[in-house]
């Protein structure tokens, strides 16, 4: 029984690490209950180093080094900058420039991806320059890297004292089998802007509603060739016909008129010319004769209809709608068709309330609309509102875009980003590297190769790329822009993975 226990014991003190992304990382631990000699000491000399290129990230840890012994083995970790990938293929070689010598490792390929383990050994003691030369198929790269001292004996080696475990540790083997990325902070100048929603709409020039003037009936003989939504027609077009209502159509009725008053004028203008009748009479005629054209003309007809109503197209553009059947009769109001021309259309924003004393500024307005990444410009801010909106303390603003090719649909959704005039400068982070997390702004920073900082943020301004950050990173420090669930999933659990060492 007492054996059972003490089996336990020790399974119990093996430590098992699942994160989120499916990898397991065994470490070694000491099995709770057992004791184990502590040092007030341990010897040093080594070193974890993390370096950047342009195109590879470098990560290495490497033992004490004591002259002319054989040397043991380096975990050097690279990383393609481009991709975030480990290096699979290529050779590794470590030139050492020393006190009147110089000494060359060669690895000639990966243990496994990513990681190399040369192990290099220099026959004098000293201090010696050290570059990488990194040789794959996306081409050769130089890395220097800096002094490494080399120990004449063990006894050498200097004594420090064992430093308490900090930051988030990551492992490389973890950062490489999920979407991950890093980028550099830097000092940089933005305009600053407003992220405001809204919805495209018609411009109202370039929209029609053509209705019934009077009653009619739509004959089939005459439209069998009524446009149907999707077509485009040209201004001046015809559209429908509706033919005459018996003994209720007043476009029939004022057309019989109009007829009438044009031979009334004519007999009035013979007789006028020999004196038959008084000039007033023609007068009067011809004043008659102009009140019904006029009035004809506003219901749409013309000399050539006869006694059935063509309804036109008054703008070129789209039939988007259109509510007529073949037999049907309408009334008169009825709207039959609706026109749009696409090609220019605004869209209108509603602007947080907050933001409404800058909106005067704005500079462009660059958008996007639902179900479509790409990002279209608006051409120019059409208008600025002067009332906030009580309910939801909004300011409508409305810009203008061309739409020459179609996309953008009236009646789509849009969230636009509004740039105002002036730039601003500071420390800027990736947009996309900033969480929130209980309400706070925070980001990854990569102290070193596997290691991790949580930083809450204070925030500026931002052009939705990049953002100003007032406290929390400094110029220069890197931050995880894809990754940091995960990330932070490995900072719940720091405190239990602190002591354990790296596996390889």
């Amino acid at each position: 029984m007492k054996a059972m226990k003490a089996i336990e014991r020790r399974l119990l003190g093996l430590a098992v690490l699942v994160l989120a992304t499916g990898i397991v990382a065994c470490r070694n631990q000491e099995p709770p209950g057992e004791a184990t000699p502590e040092a007030d000491h341990e010897h040093g000399g080594g070193a974890a180093v993390t370096l950047w290129t342009e195109s590879v990230e470098l990560f290495f840890e490497h033992p004490p080094m004591i002259a002319g012994e054989p040397g043991e083995p380096w975990a050097i970790h690279l990383t393609f900058l481009e991709d975030f990938q480990p290096v699979r293929e290529g050779k590794l070689t470590l030139r050492f420039v020393g006190p009147g010598s110089e000494h060359t490792t060669v690895a000639e390929a990966p243990v496994r991806d990513g990681i190399f383990t040369p192990a290099p050994s220099l026959p004098k003691e000293g201090v010696y320059r050290l570059s990488m030369t990194l040789e794959s198929p996306r081409g050769a790269v130089e890395i220097p890297v800096g002094d490494v001292s080399v120990f004449g004996s063990s006894a050498d080696l200097p004594h420090v004292e064992e430093a308490p475990a900090g930051g988030i540790s990551f492992l490389k083997e973890q950062q490489w089998v999920i979407p991950f990325a890093t980028a550099s902070t830097a000092e940089r100048e933005i305009l600053p802007s407003i992220v405001a929603n809204g919805e495209i709409l018609p411009v109202p020039s370039a929209m029609a509603r053509v209705s019934a003037p009077v009653e009619g009936l739509v004959a089939e003989e005459l439209n069998l060739r009524a446009p149907v939504p999707g077509t485009w027609v040209e201004a001046g077009a015809p559209l429908a016909v509706l033919s005459p209502v018996p003994q209720e159509n007043a476009f029939a009725a004022l057309r019989a008129r109009v007829e009438r008053l044009e031979r009334e004028v004519e007999r009035a203008e013979r007789l006028s010319a020999v004196e038959a009748i008084p000039e007033k009479r023609l007068v009067e005629a011809r004043y008659d004769l102009e009140v019904s054209q006029a009035t004809l003309e506003a219901m749409g007809g013309s000399s050539e209809d006869g006694y059935a109503l063509t309804l036109r197209a008054p703008i070129s553009g789209l039939v988007t709608e259109r509510n007529l059947t073949i037999g049907e009769r309408v009334s008169a109001g009825d709207v039959l068709f609706t026109i749009v021309d696409p090609g220019t259309v605004w869209i209108r924003l509603q602007v947080p309330a907050r933001e409404a004393s800058r909106v005067s500024k704005v500079a462009r307005a660059p958008f996007t609309v639902e179900g479509n990444p790409r990002l279209y410009q608006a051409a120019r801010v059409v208008s600025v509102g002067a009332v906030i909106d009580p309910e939801r303390r909004t300011l409508p603003v409305i810009v203008e875009a061309r739409n020459r090719d179609g996309t953008l649909k009236v009646g789509m959704l849009a969230e636009a980003r509004l740039f105002l005039e002036e730039t601003t400068a500071g420390t800027a982070i990736p947009s996309r590297a900033v969480r929130n997390e209980d309400g706070l702004s925070v980001a990854y920073v990569q102290l070193g190769g596997e290691s991790f900082d949580r930083r809450v943020l204070t925030l500026g301004p931002s052009d939705g790329e990049w953002t100003l950050v007032t406290n929390g990173i400094r110029p220069g420090e890197r931050v995880v822009t894809e990754g940091a669930y995960q990330v932070r999933l490995a900072s719940l659990n720091a405190s239990e993975i602190a002591d354990h060492g790296h596996p390889h």
